[in-house]
Order: structure tokens, then sequence, then C-alpha cells
């Protein structure tokens, strides 16, 4: 993995997220002013043209005045800090408003619905609605439709270059409004022709579509406010990301929940009791901070260790030679012809051996990366600790102090004095 290539690519979104475009507050205070020019204009238009399409159409931009002004409660109560009272913070405020606002657009909806049934039926009774039609009214679906379409595109772009999963959904929700707006156009249309009763078929149509946006924030802000799990496509990788690090031993429990828009994650790992108070706090730090890369949807990481008995035990000790316990310590790592592996198992609160072998280097023969290439290989181990006669160089140590193998440096000169010495320090621990 080329992880200059990774950094350099994280940079340029870091660096376009905080540009004034790219923040979500003026992503979202844009998009309320342009849904609010558009919700105004259209209801007056449909007023004074008698287009019920046009009207269910404005309450279409109401769902998204909503869902923006949701978004900007959500941010500006997201920099307040937890407390006491609101140890996750305040982010539930916005569903509480959805869940309100969600009402009233049912309400809504079903006012368009009944209409619009009244005044299909009144089309085939011979009592024909007149809709008023202009070429200012014309030029002014085609101005509102291509602000819809161009805010769309800012979207598409800004998304795609902060990664951000909300203006991503965001961009999403903007493309279903321009179809909705076409169909109104085609309504119209379909009035020059004499086919009146096209404009209650469409606004019946775009009256379900608001119902199903309105659902939506209802069934999504219940479910947040009930504090329910949500379904998270990559619970599996992320669970296998964190069970992979060699001193999680156990993921005792994986919660994802919602908050407003945002995502928060709770983990309750199981860590080695050996490993001291700032190498969990610098584990906790690199799990957090690889989750947010790998998984940047997740907005908060909630770590919660807890030490775990040490039942197995994995050493290593470069080699100069396959003489079982009596083997000679090797004074180098990358050209140490031998590695041994010994295992200390757990019993009734002494630890013995159950295991050790002794394994060829197989990285003898290459010419560059010795060191790297066999460092990798011992976190694939598992490995607790690795004794040595001098200090790595700078890159195996980086890698193996990152999984937080414990590096002693020692002047023992056998295999044999290493395993009393565990033995004995692990027997009075």
């Amino acid at each position: 993995m080329d992880y200059r290539k990774t950094n350099d690519s994280q940079m340029i979104k870091k660096d376009i997220s905080e540009k004034f475009y790219g923040k979500p507050i003026f992503v979202n205070l844009l998009l309320l002013v342009i849904n609010l020019f558009l919700f105004v204009f259209k209801l007056i238009i449909s007023s004074l043209s008698g287009s019920l399409a046009l009207q269910a159409d404005a309450f279409d931009n109401l769902t998204d005045i909503i869902m923006v002004f949701a978004a900007l409660v959500g941010i500006i109560y997201s920099k307040r800090k937890p407390n006491k009272r609101f140890p996750y913070g305040y982010y539930k405020i916005e569903n509480i408003i959805s869940l309100i606002i969600s009402l009233i657009i049912f309400f809504t909806a079903y006012n368009i619905i009944t209409i619009s049934f009244s005044e299909i039926f009144g089309y085939f009774t011979g009592s024909t609605k007149q809709i008023v039609i202009s070429p200012s009214i014309f030029l002014f679906l085609i101005v509102s439709l291509l602000v819809s379409f161009l805010s769309t595109l800012y979207l598409k772009i800004v998304g795609k270059q902060t990664n951000s999963p909300i203006i991503k959904s965001q961009a999403s929700e903007k493309l279903y409004d321009n179809l909705i707006s076409s169909s109104v156009i085609i309504g119209f249309v379909g009035v020059l022709f004499g086919v009146n009763y096209l404009d209650s078929v469409i606004s019946l149509v775009i009256a379900l579509l608001i119902i199903k946006g309105g659902y939506d924030i209802f069934l999504s802000s219940t479910k947040t406010l009930l504090d329910a799990v949500i379904d998270f496509d990559k619970r599996n990788e992320l669970y296998n990301m964190i069970k992979d690090y060699p001193n999680v031993k156990e993921i005792e429990n994986l919660e994802i929940r919602s908050y407003g828009r945002y995502i928060f994650l709770e983990a309750v790992v199981m860590l080695n009791k050996e490993l001291h108070l700032h190498q969990v706090q610098s584990l906790k730090k690199v799990i957090s901070a690889k989750i947010k890369i790998e998984f940047p949807e997740i907005f908060k990481i909630i770590i919660i260790s807890q030490a775990q008995p040490k039942e197995l035990l994995k050493i290593v000790a470069p080699l100069l030679n396959n003489n079982g316990l009596n083997s000679k310590i090797s004074d180098h790592f990358g050209e140490s012809p031998f590695f041994s592996i010994v295992e200390l198992r757990e019993e009734n609160n002494q630890f013995e051996v159950i295991n050790y072998y002794i394994t060829p280097n197989k990285f003898m023969a290459e010419e560059k990366r010795k060191g790297i290439l066999i460092s990798e290989w011992l976190l694939e181990e598992k490995i607790d600790k690795l004794y040595l006669k001098n200090d790595l160089k700078k890159g195996p140590k980086l890698i193996l102090e990152s999984s937080l193998v414990q590096m002693i440096i020692t002047k023992f000169e056998s295999l044999k004095e290493i395993v009393e010495q565990e033995t004995q320090i692990q027997t009075y621990q």
C-alpha cells in the first residue's frame, strides 16, 4: 500500500473541506436560501396559475428546507461539548424538530391528494379546472429547474472532493427534486395541448413521493430518539479491522447508532492486561485514526477498553544457531539466521512453556527491507515481546511500536536465559 499517496489524498480532501465552499455550514446555508426561494415563488406561481402540481412541488421543497434546517441545527449543536446531563451531545435536537415537521408534511400531502382526486373526478364529470399559462410562468419553471440542477451539480462536486456522506446524500436528494420539477413542466405542456387533468395526476404522484419523504424523516427520527442500533453495511469490515490489532483479544460489544445525521460508534474491546496505561491510550488513538480513514461516515468514535487476563504469551528472539533452548542470541535482527517463538501459558497463576519452535529467517535472501519484512511477519504471528541485543532501525521499530509490541534490549546470551527470566517474571506478577 502506498501510504504517501493515501496521505496526499487525505490532505487534499482536508484542504477542500477547510475552504468556505466545502464547509457543511456554508453548503447547508446555501441550500436553505435556494430552497426558500423555490418554495416561496413556486407557492406564489401555483396560486396565480392554479396548478396543483406546482403547489405540490413547492411543498416538496419544504421537505428539503426541513432537512437542511435540521442539518444546520445539528451542525450548530455538534460544536457544543457533551456534559454530564447530555453525554452524547445535543445531536437529537434535529430529530425532535424533524419528527414534528414530518407530521405536518403528512397533513399537507393528504390535502394535496384529496384535491387531486377531486380535480380528476371533476375533469371526467365536465367540471374542468382552468390553469393559467403564460411565457413568464414557463420562464420561471425553466429558471427554477436550472437553479435546482446547478445546486445538484455543486453538491456532487463538493461531495466527491470532500468525501462527505452527508453532502453526497443531499446531492442524491436534489437530483430526485429535479425529476419532480421536470414533471411539473410536462404537466404545463399537457395543459397547452388541452390535457388539463395531467396537472392533477402529476400532483397526485408528487404527493405520494412527499409522503415517502415524510415517512423516511419520521422513521429515521423515531429510530434515533428510541436509541435504536442502526444497520451498518460495513459492520463486518469494521469488526475485523479492530479485531486484527495484535493486542485486541476480543470485541465484547460493537454498537453503531445514529444521532441526527451523525453516526456514532461505541466499541468495548478486551486488551492484554500487560499493557501500560499510555500504551492503552496509544492503541485507542491508533484504532480511532484508522477507523476515521477507512470509514469517514462515522462521526464520533468511543472505544472502551477492558483488561483481559493474558493466558498466552508469545515471545520472540533472533538466534545465531538452531540448538534448542541453548541457541545463542544474535546481535542482528534482519541478518539473523533464525528466530525463536516461545509460547507461555498461565496455569494456576504460573506461566510455563507450552511450546517453542525455531524457524529459519525466510527473508535472509532479500537485499532490501529485511527488517521491515520480518517485522510485518512477526505482527502476523501476533507476538507480545521481542528480545534484542541492539536497538532496531527506524522502519522496523516504528512498525512494531505502532502495534504495541514490547521490545527489550537484553544482555542474555542464550534462549534458555530468556525463557527462565520470563517464567520468573510472569510467576511473580
